[in-house]
Order: C-alpha cells, then structure tokens, then sequence
C-alpha cells in the first residue's frame, strides 16, 4: 500500500492510540460511519442546494438556511449548563434519537408548496439543529474524558475524517439523485435517518472514564456555592465570569469572532453566486460548495492532527488563519472576474472559485479540529462544558447575523461584501498572531510554566 493511501486510510488504525483508549475509539469508530452519512446531509452544505433547487427557495431563504446551524447553536449556552452533572452516554442517545426524527420529517414536506414548502423545510432542520448543538458540547466532554490530551487531537481527526469521508459519499450520492429526480428527498431522508439510529447503537455501550467522579464533584461543588449560584442562571452566572475573568480566553474568542465572520459572510455569498448567478446544475453546486472542499478535507486532516499536537492551539490558529484568509482571496477574485461578463470572465471565475473551494476544505480541515478542542486549551476538566458553550453559542450569535449580513453586502456591494470578509479575517489571523506572541513571552519569563503548548 502506497503512503499517500495508508495516510488517506490513517483514520481506521488503533494500534498506535494509549489502550486505554482503544475502546472507546472502537465503538466510536463503529458510530461515526453511520452516523456522518446522517452529518453528510444535515451539517453538510446540501441543504442549501436542495431549497434552491427542489423547493425553489429566495435569496433570502437560501441565506436563512446557512444561517440555521448556527441559530441553534445560540442555545449551547443553555445546553452547556444542563448537561452538567447528567450522565452523558443517556443525553447523546436522546438528543440524536430527537435530531434524526426532526431530520426524517423531511420526507413529508410537499415540494410544490411554493414558497412555504421551503420555509417548512428549513424549520425541520433548524428543530434538528437546536438538539445537534446539545450533542456538540456532550460529545467534546465525552472526548475530553476518554481521550489523553497528548493524543486528543490525532483520535479525533481520525474520527473527524471517518466522519467526513461518510459525509462526503452520501452528499455526492445524494447530489446525483436529486440531480436525476429532485422528489428524491421524500425518501431519501427517512432512510438516512434509519441509519442514523443505528449509529447510536455502538453508543449505548461507549464507557466514559471518570464521569462518576465528575458528576460527584459537580453535585458537592453545586452545594457549595449554594442557592444563588445552582441551576440554569447559576450556570450562566459562571459563564459571564470566565469571559470576565479569563482574559486570553475573552481574546482567543474575539479573533474567533472576526475569523468566523469573515467565513460566514463569504460562504452565504458563495451559496448565492453558485446556486444563482452561474448557472450550474445541482451536482456542478455541490461540486464546488461541497464535495472539493470535502476531499481537500481528507486529504488534509491528519497533517493539521499531527501539527496541532505539535505546536498548540494558538499557533495552529494563526496558520489555518492564513489558510482561510488564501481562500476568501481567490473566492474575491472569482467575483471580481464574472463582473466584466463573457465567456473567459466565466470560466476564470469558475477555475477560482475551485482553487477557493481546494483551500475552503483545508481551512474546515483544521477547523474540525481546533473549533472541537480549541476551548480545551484554556478549561479546567470541571467547566470544560462552560467553556464550549460560551465558544459554540458566540459562533451561533455570529451565524445568524454574518450570512445575512453577507447577503445584503452582496446586494449593495457585488464583490464589495467579499472585501469586507477578506478584511475581517486578516483582523482574525492578525489576533491570533498577537495572542500566541504573547503566550510565548509569558512562557520563557514564567519560572515554572504550566504545560500549555500540548494543544490543549
């Protein structure tokens, strides 16, 4: 076997992970190939194809829905404080089981309904999405307790890239079906939602080291700080007291701010020009917004694993900054050349908007990564669920004001609101920059420095 297949095929080994480890990765494994066939549809970038297409959507709907994964992420804070001190083995199995029958509901809606066929659709997912954003802060928890965090970021790249390589099969299977027949989603849904139930099944069996004693300190520690500062407002207390009291935290999530919106701006405009203005089929959309940047991904994602472990999470920030900042570029250039019109304007800017779509999947490569583990890097095992809400619902506020943002930029500014995202994600990288900067000179004067270039 060559090296290039043995690194692509990097996900499915077990040998060289701690064996403590070993099976909860197993079981892990087992759910992540059914279950990113699920991902593939309802966290990949088909959606958006689909209300385009199949159910005709706006503009404007079509901004909705890249907007909605990140609507419901608003709500992590809520479900970063009700996940405390709950068995999270129980919680990830009922709030998938709650995700895919929202998804499955799919298949009912009737496409002809014009225009509300395709606000209907877009509430499915959204209902879907509000129990995903309960799922990413219990998953994160789940693998900052089974995984040793010198190998944390190569296991969960490896099920990152199992994931993603599922999600990339069916998004393209799904591409080509609806491409011949767009009423194939009547039954399509409901079957990748039968799948997706049994992914849970390796689940049910999946340990969670240390959660006993966790849960215990939760409910001592919970008594301790008394009424006040108990239940949902208590947990949210403590939320506004990190961002208040963890400066560098409050910094890294600000350049996250500006990086994030930056991408979000850009991908909702990216959504519009391919689905709209150039003309292209369903599977000629999904070509560029979905399934380049997905095998870019693969063939990435170990290489970002190893260099996260390597140099930590604030100098992978600046890299795949760098990485983001190279694909809104080449996705500014794409604009600017369809503005003169013509035959050679076209094909440039198809051949650009490709080279984006390469670099877009490399910086989503990384992203899976340090958007997973990055809030790790400054959390205490006790309120690492805390610290992952705060990160996710910040990238739920930006979701739900950035794509629309980006839209009506687009409607004003043509390739102007691609500038802007350029803008705002050189501010990002820059950020990033100054952070780690200083995270350096703080570790050469400390005596005794805490171990934190480990990438967590």
């Amino acid at each position: 076997m060559s090296t290039s297949v043995r690194r692509l095929l990097d996900f499915l080994r077990s040998d060289d992970i701690p064996w403590l480890a070993r099976t909860s990765f197993r079981l892990e494994r087992c759910h992540m190939a059914a279950w990113g066939v699920f991902a593939g549809l309802i966290e990949g970038r088909t959606s958006r194809i689909v209300v385009a297409k199949t159910f005709e959507g706006s503009p404007l709907l079509i901004t909705f829905v890249v907007a909605t994964p990140m609507l419901a992420n608003l709500l992590s804070l809520l479900w970063s404080v009700a996940v405390r001190g709950r068995s999270r083995r129980r919680l990830f199995i009922l709030l998938a089981a709650a995700a895919i029958a929202s998804f499955a509901s799919v298949g009912l809606t009737p496409s002809g309904w014009i225009p509300w066929g395709g606000w209907v659709f877009a509430a499915q997912l959204a209902l879907a999405h509000v129990f995903l954003a309960g799922i990413i802060n219990v998953r994160t928890s789940m693998w900052s307790l089974n995984y040793p965090r010198e190998f944390r970021a190569r296991i969960t790249g490896r099920l990152q890239g199992l994931r993603f390589l599922m999600a990339l099969i069916a998004g393209a299977a799904t591409a080509l079906l609806f491409n011949a027949d767009a009423s194939h989603y009547r039954w399509v849904y409901p079957l990748i939602g039968a799948v997706a139930l049994l992914s849970l099944a390796p689940m049910r069996r999946m340990p969670v080291r240390g959660e006993r004693r966790i849960r215990r300190q939760h409910r001592e520690r919970q008594r301790a700080l008394g009424a006040r500062r108990r239940g949902l407002l208590g947990g949210l207390r403590e939320s506004a007291a990190i961002l208040r009291e963890d400066r560098d935290f409050a910094r890294y999530c600000t350049a996250q701010w500006l990086l994030g919106s930056a991408w979000l701006m850009m991908e909702a405009v990216l959504a519009i020009v391919i689905t709209t203005r150039l003309g292209l089929g369903f599977f000629s959309s999904a070509l560029l917004l979905e399934i380049i940047p997905s095998v870019t991904l693969l063939a990435s994602l170990s290489f970002w694993a190893r260099y996260f472990d390597r140099v930590g999470v604030l100098r992978f920030r600046v890299s795949n900054s760098l990485n983001w900042f190279l694909a809104i570029a080449l996705g500014l250039l794409g604009l600017v050349a369809l503005v003169p019109g013509g035959h050679w304007g076209y094909a440039a800017a198809v051949v650009l908007l490709g080279l984006s779509a390469v670099l877009v999947g490399s910086g989503r490569a990384g992203g899976a990564i340090a958007w997973n583990l990055g809030h790790l890097h400054f959390a205490a095992p006790h309120n690492a669920e805390l610290y992952m809400g705060i990160h996710v619902a910040l990238t739920g506020l930006r979701g739900i004001i950035m794509p629309f943002v980006g839209w009506a930029a687009l409607v004003w500014l043509d390739w102007g609101a691609a500038l802007i995202a350029c803008v705002l994600a050189g501010m990002g990288g820059w950020m990033f920059h100054r952070l780690a900067r200083d995270a350096g000179r703080n570790a050469r004067v400390s005596v005794d420095p805490p171990p934190t270039e480990d990438g967590v």
